[in-house]
């Protein structure tokens, strides 16, 4: 399988289908297997950035605080964010440019504005909080439900 040459994208795309209870252990799994294979991605940026008329620059920064950047996450050393299903499912309709939801670009929104608050000084959690305060994508995610 090549993450970045689109065979294991479709491997995971289908698993990632909304099918799974977003969470379930089998949502984690998959949500586990699509980070990685989002690290390993090249083309995802590009794909983004054209579905979304965003620039290569803002969702490279996002891609690079979401998933390539460890972080000071409370415990003994920095670590990747836990993957979520929900977040996952999002990136990939982004890169997809099919069904793409409101709470896909408050997404987006939201990690650009974390990870410029992080730039400031601010910790990961406050960080996290502010943008929350401008950019919910939990709440937005819930009320599309």
């Amino acid at each position: 399988m090549n993450a970045g040459g689109g065979k294991m994208e479709e491997n995971i795309s289908g698993a990632i289908s909304g099918a799974l209870d977003p969470d379930s252990k089998e949502a984690l799994i998959h949500a586990e297997q699509y980070y990685e294979s989002v690290r390993k991605m090249k083309n995802d940026v590009k794909s983004i950035a054209q579905n979304t008329g965003n620039t290569n620059e803002y969702i490279s920064k996002i891609k690079n605080h979401l998933f390539m950047k460890k972080h000071d996450l409370g415990g003994e050393n920095l670590e990747y964010f836990h993957p979520d299903f929900e977040i996952g499912q999002s990136w990939q309709r982004l890169m997809m440019g099919k069904d793409i939801q409101f709470h896909d670009h408050i997404l987006l929104k939201h990690e650009y504005l974390e990870q410029e608050y992080i730039l400031e000084g601010y910790s990961q959690q406050q960080a996290h909080d502010m943008a929350n305060d401008k950019y919910n994508y939990t709440k937005a995610l819930n009320e599309r439900r």
